[in-house]
């Protein structure tokens, strides 16, 4: 039996060394000088077998994927007592820059002491190549205000400039809000966006924010490629940390033509810097005029809460002198609002107040909207959904027996019932209310549902009615496809072509004690050239850094 299996395994290694493994039984036969039985049990075995091991050079080793196991970040240690200014803004791999908003970046970083400092992310990478922006290719321009990094700019304020977030992202601050444990997060990104992170009452305003680019476009001709590059922002976030550590911070948004842009009255074009610009439009946040805060009523606007006039030409107002200024939730109808009204301790608060007169709150809004007029700017009450709130306690059969408001009870349904009798159908309650409070008539008053377009920008609408009826929301007004500037969730946001900005009035409306809170005081200023920016101001009306004394600017 070993003498006839040694037999065949000769012959199999004859087989093999005279490479004939796929030859037929004859020919091995031949080969071999054996019979075709002998060839045919030799085959047989042979090809049983599990294949040889071949001995060619080993393959190499498979690429993976780059990773990381820890987060780099430089501290940017900031001397205290000094008012520091930073322009950030996001650069994308092997793309030329645009120069004229890049020399205009330059110029204005140069002019207020400001450091530039560029993010990279890279697009269009396979698999297995490296994705680190700290080892893509960038246009030599920014080669040298490039960080890789993350960088923490102060305690509460962190740039990740190593978030690399595709340019293609549609939402590009999704996941990133909570990086710097509930602080500032600025994201460098092709597109501008703006989100409120949650916060207690006491604590002040924290955003994440994203800055836009200095890069041109540059996509893969795919779908996302094709839709993002309508969303192809070029703008940087300026910066600025006061003496105390207070930081403000706002967009500037590059003209897609010649990239000259707008920093509230100062206008950079051709590496220039020229003061005493204006504005086109600002949507200041909801009023609610009985809870104005005084503070942000004498900074904005000028205006005395106490006196109830204007006092002041310091104020936001007079230095961007608007064409456009619109106010929004002018009334707030705290004294009857139908969710207070019903709640017997709230009415005590009012009737313990001495507010109780709907009529007298209605003739505030009114004055204070008055107050408000200029020569040079048309002034444009939106209404909104706490302005409306007079159109159901006049449905409200409470109302008829309200001894501090039945005689303005009637009063309203007996105009709104002789309305109807003449057939009256653009009779507005809202309108009719301020008129006779004394509202002037070149006040522009806006009704719900109607349009105001300033610059291609819809201002007529305060945001609590959606589409189809649904209740409104700054991500539903996108699907419009038109830019929109709205207000009504107190929250500043910036979501695509949808512009939304925070509030006038104090933070504390009693019904919004519990829980967390997202609002801020937050106006949205549109320029001359079209485009916007949401204006932040602190709890002690500061709007923009001061501890350097740095002079108002004027006209070139």
């Amino acid at each position: 039996m070993h003498t006839r299996q040694n037999a065949v395994a000769a012959r199999i290694a004859k087989i093999r060394e005279l490479g004939v493994e796929s030859f037929g039984r004859a020919a091995v036969a031949r080969a071999l000088g054996c019979s075709e039985k002998q060839a045919r049990l030799a085959l047989e075995k042979l090809r049983s077998e599990p294949p040889t091991p071949s001995k060619s050079e080993p393959k190499p080793e498979k690429s993976k994927p780059v990773r990381i196991s820890k987060i780099a970040e430089i501290n940017a240690d900031l001397e205290l007592g000094r008012v520091h200014r930073f322009v950030l803004t996001a650069a994308q791999d092997d793309t030329p820059v645009f120069e004229p908003f890049f020399n205009n970046l330059l110029a204005y970083a140069a002019d207020i002491g400001a450091s530039l400092l560029v993010a990279g992310f890279t697009y269009q990478k396979g698999l297995f190549e490296d994705h680190a922006a700290a080892t893509a290719v960038f246009a030599p321009q920014v080669r040298e205000y490039l960080v890789y990094d993350r960088v923490r700019l102060s305690d509460s304020m962190m740039f990740v400039a190593d978030a690399n977030v595709l340019p293609t992202t549609a939402r590009p601050l999704t996941g990133w809000t909570t990086a710097n444990g509930g602080q500032h997060v600025v994201i460098p990104h092709a597109r501008i966006a703006l989100q409120s992170i949650p916060r207690p009452m006491c604590d002040a305003p924290r955003f994440a924010v994203s800055t836009g680019c200095c890069t041109l476009p540059s996509y893969a001709p795919r779908a996302a490629g094709r839709k993002s590059i309508a969303r192809h922002t070029y703008a940087a976030l300026l910066v600025e940390i006061d003496t105390d550590g207070e930081i403000f911070f706002r967009h500037l948004v590059g003209n897609k033509t010649d990239g000259s842009f707008q920093d509230l009255d100062v206008f950079v074009t051709g590496g220039h810097v020229l003061g005493g610009a204006t504005v086109s439009t600002i949507a200041w946040g909801d009023i609610h005029y009985e809870m104005l805060d005084p503070v942000v009523a004498m900074t904005a606007f000028g205006f005395c809460v106490g006196q109830k006039r204007t006092v002041s030409t310091d104020s936001i107002y007079e230095r961007l002198r608007p064409e456009f200024c619109f106010y929004h939730d002018g009334i707030d109808f705290r004294r009857r609002n139908h969710h207070n009204i019903a709640d017997p301790h709230l009415m005590a608060e009012v009737y313990a107040s001495g507010r109780d007169s709907v009529e007298d709150e209605v003739c505030d809004a009114a004055n204070f909207i008055n107050a408000m007029r200029r020569d040079w700017c048309v002034s444009v009450m939106v209404e909104s959904n706490h302005d409306s709130a007079i159109c159901r306690w006049a449905k409200d059969q409470r109302g008829q027996t309200d001894p501090a408001n039945s005689y303005y009870w009637h009063e309203l349904n007996a105009a709104w019932h002789q309305a109807i009798r003449r057939r009256d159908r653009d009779f507005n309650l809202v309108e009719h209310a301020m008129r006779a409070a004394g509202l002037a008539d070149d006040v522009e008053f806006i009704a719900s549902g109607s349009s105001f377009v300033v610059r291609d920008v819809e201002y007529g609408f305060h945001g609590d009615y959606g589409v189809s009826g649904a209740k409104g929301s700054p991500r539903q007004f996108t699907r419009v496809g038109r830019k929109m500037t709205t207000e009504h969730t107190h929250a500043p946001s910036i979501e695509e072509d949808v512009y939304t900005g925070g509030l006038s009035a104090k933070y504390d409306q009693g019904y919004n004690r519990k829980g967390m809170l997202t609002w801020a005081f937050a106006h949205v200023v549109g320029y001359h050239n079209g485009t916007r920016i949401i204006l932040m101001q602190s709890a002690d009306g500061r709007y923009r850094a001061a501890g350097d004394g740095q002079a108002p600017r004027i006209a070139a």
